[in-house]
């Protein structure tokens, strides 16, 4: 019987492209979006992009405020992460206009409305005065949390060390308490019991499968490209489909429109370079960035320890700003290899390669601005010997989306919708299983609609309904989902926000989670013979600005999961894809307290939860007793601690960075046998000329616990002005400090034990000319 005969496919003749719910419901939201708005209110509309004088860059979060008299506010409005505001249903009259920025000079203007739209377009001058003392303002914004949200900027980033010139997303995201990695080499995130196939990662709405690199330090998210980060660990949205555990949603900035500008870095670990600048000034830039790890070259002199880990991301963008519209168009391409036990002859290989497009479209024959975007997106990994990988698996996905948004009801409607068209393959050659090859295709259209209403000026209520189907289904998924945000009190100070949902995913990501040095994974729909998985979020939230320099946050959530496909267990261990479903629940909640002043910033987060998942013993292959196997799987981290600080003194910026984590869950080894290959046919080893190969005996399924982990990385900054035009910024640094033997796991095959970094001290330059 073939091993992959549970994940067995339906042909593609069975549903095809043409099946009448798919045409309904893309009929329905396409019609919907594009065509212009019957419950529209009435009267004049202001609308814009508000961006930088400096640079051209669209300023997020900008308060625009329309008002009867100077110090007045009659309606009001903030621009999105694209710098894009507007007000509408005003009445015809004269009217006060004032944009406020962070660290920008406000604006102000007098306007006439009348019944027609008016485009408004503006550019803040910078007030380089009080830049230092708003930089802890700006901070605050933008760290600002809802239940499960956190947006991220650079600046977040950049304060955590990383053996390189500045921050990486990748760096930031493991200091999160609801965030588990597994060591510091494979580039797999696990968000409160979710696994890394359930994440959905983007940027600029572009899908991208795995962007963290083999080296988990780093991702193809650096500081110099980010704009900001919404990290969701549970409770997003409708806008959001397809993921059960989390939404990382990134905005990569555009290039600068003014200015030619240019970077390169060096380090140990890695090294980049970065171009930019305008095309036609003032409407069309470009971005150009290339990085390349070192790690393989220089990790023996300095640790004393190979590192067999290489890897390179490229990205490329083309932004357009007009009157009536803001374009951009990416290319992302990402590679990573290498062996994550440096012992074993396991090579690993993915590959991302990402290009799109995005616009936002607001021109006069259009009631509402209407964001658009289209792509593909293509992911392989492979794993094997250096010459001949045993295994290989890809998926590639075309896509286009439209969504818009327009007051109606008392509120603000966002409507859109998403067509995905997606192949998956995979070829698995292994020693000692059967060989598999498939491929096939899925088409899958998302919907949503999402309400925002406003209830007085202190509760913001966001209820929503996302819906799927794809050509393998016979009824589109239902998945309400609600997000309350509440100002407590007379001032802004206290907040409580929740948020509940039910979430699907109609893919799966297979991985053999016994053994944690390799992270292939096979990508397929949802298996046919049990439901798509899905899961019910709940969160509840609580923020209260203490001081004007002190901030307390805490939440707790919980998450049922139901059909999540795990691998099916065998006594000996080798690369299984049988899968099957198994319901879990986590639960848990995190504490953050941040101190922010002009020159010293502390951020202080704990995080407890606990993750189990039970499924029928006998579908699991579990050789244990009992109708009902219960177990914490291999990312149940019960405590996480984490400190980070920074500090700047006489020009040098100190950042320090602590992690503590308690011992996750593995399966020991009960012993070993031989074991002979008696497939294909003909072909099989005889046991009178060969021994056959080792193979390792499991004991009981995650039956043990690793010790507990902590690691301290530190780094000096210092800036230097070289002469116009051109400045430097030096580092010097550690990853793990004190040289703690950190344990990454026991190798399944031959008991080893497989450490993480050792002691890393590293010194970097990056040299920008302006």
């Amino acid at each position: 019987m073939s091993l992959l005969a549970p994940l067995a496919i339906r042909p593609a003749s069975r549903h095809t492209v043409c099946s009448s719910p798919l045409l309904f419901l893309g009929a329905f939201f396409f019609w919907i979006l594009l065509t212009p708005s019957a419950i529209a209110q009435s009267g004049g509309k202001i609308r814009g992009i508000i961006s930088s004088n400096s640079d051209g860059s669209t300023l997020p979060n900008a308060n625009v405020v329309l008002a009867t008299g100077v110090d007045s506010s009659f309606r009001a409005a903030t621009t999105n992460v694209d710098g894009y505001y507007e007000i509408e249903g005003i009445p015809a009259g004269r009217y006060y206009l004032r944009v406020s920025y962070v660290g920008f000079n406000t604006y102000r203007d007098t306007i006439e409305l009348g019944t027609e739209r008016m485009q408004k377009n503006i550019q803040l001058l910078p007030r380089r005065e009080e830049l230092s003392e708003l930089t802890v303002e700006a901070d605050e914004v933008a760290s600002e949390r809802q239940a499960g949200l956190r947006t991220v900027n650079p600046a977040s980033v950049g304060r955590v060390p990383t053996p390189g010139p500045g921050g990486d997303l990748a760096a930031y995201l493991s200091t999160l308490p609801s965030v588990t990695s597994v060591g510091d080499r494979g580039g797999q995130l696990y968000v409160r019991g979710g696994t890394p196939s359930q994440n959905l990662i983007r940027v600029d709405g572009l899908s991208i499968i795995n962007p963290f690199h083999i080296s988990s330090l780093y991702s193809a998210f650096p500081e110099e490209l980010l704009k900001s980060a919404d990290v969701y660990a549970g409770g997003f949205g409708a806008e959001y489909a397809g993921a059960l555990s989390s939404v990382i949603d990134v905005t990569l900035r555009n290039g600068n429109m003014k200015d030619h500008e240019g970077t390169a870095s060096v380090s140990p670990f890695i090294a980049s370079a970065l171009v930019e600048g305008p095309i036609y000034r003032g409407t069309t830039s470009f971005l150009g960035s290339v990085r390349y790890s070192l790690i393989e070259q220089t990790a023996s002199s300095l640790t004393g320890q190979s590192a067999p880990l290489q890897f390179y991301d490229l990205t490329g963008r083309y932004s357009l700003q007009r009157e009536t519209a803001q374009c951009s168009f990416t290319g992302m391409h990402t590679f990573d290899q290498g062996r994550i036990n440096p012992d074993r002859e396991t090579v690993l290989r993915w590959r991302n390669t990402t290009v799109g497009g995005r616009c936002l479209l607001f021109g006069e024959g259009l009631g509402r601005a209407i964001d658009v975007s289209a792509g593909y997106t293509g992911f392989n990994n492979s794993a094997g010997s250096n010459d001949n990988p045993e295994r290989f698996s890809s998926i590639q996905k075309g896509y286009f989306s439209v969504s818009r948004d327009q007051d109606a009801f008392g509120g603000t409607l966002s409507l859109g919708g998403r067509w995905d068209i997606t192949n998956y393959s995979y070829e698995l050659g292994e020693r000692f299983t059967a060989f598999e090859t498939n491929n096939f295709f899925l088409t899958r259209l998302h919907g949503y609609a999402a309400m925002d209403w406003e209830i007085g000026t202190r509760i913001t209520v966001s209820p929503s309904i996302a819906t799927q189907y794809h050509t393998e289904a016979d009824v589109p998924t239902y998945e309400p989902r609600l997000r309350i945000f509440w100002k407590l009190g007379k001032s802004d100070q206290t907040k409580l926000s929740v948020a509940v949902g039910k979430y699907k995913q109609i893919i799966e990501g297979i991985t053999d989670t016994r053994d944690a040095g390799t992270v292939f994974t096979i990508w397929t729909p949802a298996s046919q013979t049990a439901k798509a998985p899905g899961a019910l979020h709940g969160i509840l939230g609580y923020q209260e600005q203490i001081t004007s320099s002190l901030k307390l946050s805490v939440e707790g959530y919980g998450k049922k999961m139901d059909n999540i496909p795990v691998p099916r267990w065998s006594p000996v261990a080798s690369f299984n894809t049988r899968t099957t479903p198994a319901d879990g629940i986590a639960y848990g909640a995190d504490v953050q307290a941040t101190v922010n002043t002009s020159s010293f910033y502390l951020s202080l987060k704990y995080g407890w939860s606990n993750v189990t998942y039970e499924a029928d013993t006998g579908n699991l292959g579990a050789w244990v007793g009992g109708d009902i196997f219960e177990y914490s799987p291999a990312h149940d981290r019960r405590h996480q601690l984490s400190f980070v600080a920074s500090y700047e003194l006489f020009g040098i910026t100190a950042d320090v960075s602590w992690e503590f984590g308690s011992g996750r869950p593995y399966t020991k080894l009960y012993g070993f046998d031989l074991a002979l290959r008696s497939e294909p046919p003909g072909r099989g080893e005889n046991p009178i000329e060969t021994s056959g190969r080792p193979l390792a005996i499991y004991d009981r399924p995650y039956g043990g616990r690793l010790p507990h982990y902590h690691r301290l990385d530190v780094s000096l900054n210092r800036s230097l002005e070289i002469s116009p035009g051109l400045s430097a910024e030096a580092a010097i640094g550690t990853v793990n400090t004190y040289n703690r033997k950190n344990i990454s796991y026991l190798d399944v095959n031959t008991l080893a034990r497989v450490n993480q970094t050792p002691l890393l001290p590293y010194l970097s330059l990056h040299v920008s000319i302006n």
